[in-house]
């Protein structure tokens, strides 16, 4: 007799394309964190792509619950991990790869709605609130369901039995087709939102909603500091020596604050753990809140069983 996590769907027994999750998105994801990082070193600041990454691979705990309470069993044939058998709720397995593809697939996607949103805004007029708002459906149906379809129909994950309507393909895997698309809607695009596209010139709405702005103040515009150290008295030629030949190359993390229109009035690197702070606590909470509690809640309310997924 099987015992439950024995239990496989047909579909994902054996499918193909293995390697390219074993190999390929952990050797690239694993480039993708080193660029991050050596792009803060070199800056000595922490920059919107180091955030966003950093933060998205922190959520990767919650998915496994997440996967519980949809249903979603990932095929036994991929390396796996077992860093999170101490949950009490989770799918069965666990890929290795997932780590490695949060840490790119969230920012990627962050990029594109954000980028799209802001080329309706320029065509319509619209805030940028809104593009994304009209855009959150069609856009996250269209992405979500090119990568779940290809995954689903080639055995590399599937939703069983799902809960409300599901697709069936050929090969026996099944993707719903509402309730996991439909929520897919909402977290992915409010973190964009809140994180701002880059590059961001002051506190995004994570870093203001714990109140960074306290700790910062505006700052003055170059013309303004050129004209306050002009006298009164012909001293044009020293201001211009000091923008112009007297001007040095500027380091990364000179330009990097150069571009920002606020001042820090704290050491500086308490003010970046700060940032590193907010963004943690706006990811985390809202992942779970977003996509984690609902889909462990219907599940639980409708008393859904899967024998694959106990």
């Amino acid at each position: 007799m099987l015992l439950a996590q024995d239990l496989v769907p047909p579909a994902t027994a054996d499918p193909a394309g293995v390697w390219f999750f074993n190999w390929v998105i952990p050797i690239a994801g694993s480039v993708f964190i080193v660029l991050a990082v050596a792009d803060v070193i070199r800056r000595r600041r922490l920059t919107w792509g180091f955030l966003f990454l950093f933060n998205s691979m922190a959520v990767y705990w919650m998915e496994t619950i997440g996967d519980w309470g949809q249903m979603l069993f990932y095929s036994p044939a991929f390396a796996q991990h077992h860093m999170l058998d101490w949950l009490p709720l989770k799918t069965p397995n666990d890929p290795l790869f997932m780590p490695f593809a949060y840490a790119v697939y969230w920012g990627v996607h962050a990029l594109l709605v954000l980028w799209l949103s802001q080329w309706l805004s320029s065509r319509m007029g619209w805030s940028m609130l809104k593009s994304m708002l009209v855009l959150a459906i069609p856009v996250n149906y269209v992405w979500d369901f090119f990568v779940e379809g290809l995954a689903t129909a080639m055995g590399w994950w599937t939703y069983n039995p799902g809960i409300g309507p599901v697709l069936e393909w050929d090969s026996g895997g099944r993707i719903s087709l509402l309730w996991t698309i439909g929520l897919m809607c909402t977290w992915p695009n409010l973190i964009a939102y809140w994180a701002g596209k880059p590059p961001i010139r002051g506190l995004n709405h994570l870093e203001r909603f714990v109140g960074l702005q306290r700790f910062t103040r505006p700052k003055v515009p170059a013309d303004q500091l050129v004209s306050a150290t002009t006298g009164t008295d012909g001293g044009v030629g020293i201001a211009v020596g000091a923008t112009g030949a007297r001007k040095t190359a500027r380091t990364k993390t000179q330009e990097f604050d150069d571009y920002l229109n606020y001042e820090v009035t704290i050491p500086r690197w308490r003010f970046e753990l700060m940032r590193l702070g907010a963004w943690f606590l706006g990811f985390q909470v809202t992942f779970f809140v977003f996509l984690v509690l609902p889909l462990v809640a219907l599940r639980t309310v409708l008393g859904a069983d899967s024998p694959y997924v106990p």
